[in-house]
């Protein structure tokens, strides 16, 4: 991950390197992340490319510093318990706030899915952060089998891995591609509440 060198650690380094990302988020979302180039987000923070380089190398280290944003702002909001239980209406809430999250951060998010494509740096941080998200899903699938409400046959690991891809391309198709035509949910309420039954079926959730 990219680390602030001491250079740039006074307040008006601070507050260029957040333009610099804030004028990055806004080409990654317009152009995409393989598509953008240093010279583009120089342009979009009103900066020299010289001083774009004064801070990254290059756009790779920009969309590095994005994620680390990205993981520090979940962490600080707080990671649910674990070992808590999904009830009907707490599983609607968690995947409201995924989709919410999403939302916020599309141009990190759909950046890190294009760059892993192509780059194993990114593949293996992209791996590192949704594991956070699967280590939990299992915890909670294990709660409910041990309840008897989950069937105790079924891999938690795996499920969880699978439910959760199946909410992150949901995510990736209808809000960070925007894709069109036969499926697309007319709302976000449609779309949270469609995934949420899914879910529930598949943990056997009343």
């Amino acid at each position: 991950m990219h680390t602030p060198s001491t250079e740039h650690a006074g307040t008006k380094g601070q507050q260029t390197e957040q333009l610099i990302k804030a004028a990055a988020r806004t080409v990654f979302k317009r152009d995409g992340y393989l598509n953008a180039r240093m010279t583009d987000i120089a342009d979009e923070a009103g900066k020299s490319p010289g001083t774009l380089y004064n801070y990254f190398d290059n756009k790779r280290e920009i969309l590095h510093a994005m994620l680390e944003d990205f993981l520090n702002r979940v962490l600080d909001d707080g990671n649910p318990d674990p070992h808590g239980v999904y009830t009907a209406e707490s599983l609607r809430s968690a995947v409201a706030v995924f989709w919410r999250t999403y939302t916020e951060f599309i141009p990190e998010l759909v950046g890190i899915t294009h760059a892993a494509a192509v780059e194993n740096e990114f593949m293996h941080a992209w791996m590192q952060i949704r594991e956070v998200g699967v280590r939990q899903i299992a915890g909670r699938i294990k709660v409910l089998q041990r309840e008897g409400t989950t069937d105790p046959s079924v891999d938690p690991y795996v499920a969880a891995s699978a439910l959760s891809s199946m909410l992150e391309h949901s995510c990736y198709l209808w809000l960070g591609m925007n894709v069109q035509g036969v499926g697309r949910p007319e709302s976000d309420d449609q779309a949270i509440d469609t995934i949420t039954y899914l879910w529930s079926r598949a943990l056997g959730i009343e």
